[in-house]
């Protein structure tokens, strides 16, 4: 494939949710409800990576209960800002519970997922359907700040082969169950080349076509992310890395 041509389809596909998955139903079931520990509040700055692009990425964590903001931005040098992603919602016992989700990519109007609550349904920008509002509901953002809530309640998350589910939706309306996989606590490198110990997380059974997550919890920032590798379908990897602090 020509160099200009190769460029051009990493650009399209530069941020990690990709086309939108068809919905084939309700997922069985409500996820279970989990003991949560919200981390205080966190500014995170990161190495975004995609093939051979490269940028930073900031994850900003504003909980003022009862209510939370959460922001995750990535940019690329000379194209800018190419991803914004929004989460606003309540904090309860339960974790994170969104309200709205806002999805902005370079040069695409933005998407919004409207949760209605208490009763729902959750709207979308742009679209006719909907979908059930459940509990435990995270949104494409939220999942990376619940996630760390229900390990920093409960450190046996910290054994090999535990698992845990959550439903995640997106701005384009796709509902999922995602079920983590605990690895343990593995070695990783950061940016500047320190090392941290970090517990391992990995979505199971993913779709051909769905988002395939793994992500790194460490302890010692409270169980916030200090990397985490999502891929839609074929797309190359999306990745976040920890930049040292």
């Amino acid at each position: 494939m020509a160099p200009d041509r190769s460029r051009r389809r990493l650009l399209q596909t530069l941020v990690w949710a990709g086309p939108s998955v068809a919905w084939a139903g309700q997922p069985d079931g409500p996820p279970p409800v989990y003991r949560t520990a919200w981390p205080p509040p966190a500014t995170l700055d990161y190495q975004v990576r995609r093939g051979i692009l490269s940028g930073q990425g900031r994850l900003s964590w504003d909980p003022r209960p009862p209510r939370y903001e959460l922001q995750l931005q990535a940019r690329v040098p000379l194209l800018g800002t190419i991803l914004t992603q929004t989460s606003t919602g309540l904090l309860e016992a339960s974790g994170l519970v969104p309200e709205r989700f806002t999805d902005e990519r370079l040069k695409r109007p933005p998407r919004v997922a409207d949760f209605h609550r208490p009763r729902g349904p959750i709207t979308f920008s742009g679209r006719e359907d909907t979908r059930p509002l459940q509990p435990g509901l995270q949104d494409r953002l939220s999942w990376m700040i619940q996630l760390p809530a229900i390990v920093q309640a409960d450190a046996s998350w910290h054994q090999a082969g535990r698992e845990l589910s959550l439903l995640v939706v997106s701005a384009r309306a796709d509902l999922d169950r995602w079920v983590f996989l605990s690895h343990g606590d593995q070695t990783i490198a950061l940016t500047d080349g320190r090392s941290v110990r970090a517990l391992r997380l990995e979505r199971l059974n993913a779709s051909a076509s769905g988002t395939r997550a793994e992500v790194w919890l460490d302890p010692s920032r409270h169980h916030l992310p200090v990397r985490a590798r999502l891929v839609e379908g074929r797309d190359e990897p999306f990745e976040l890395v920890l930049a040292g602090g």
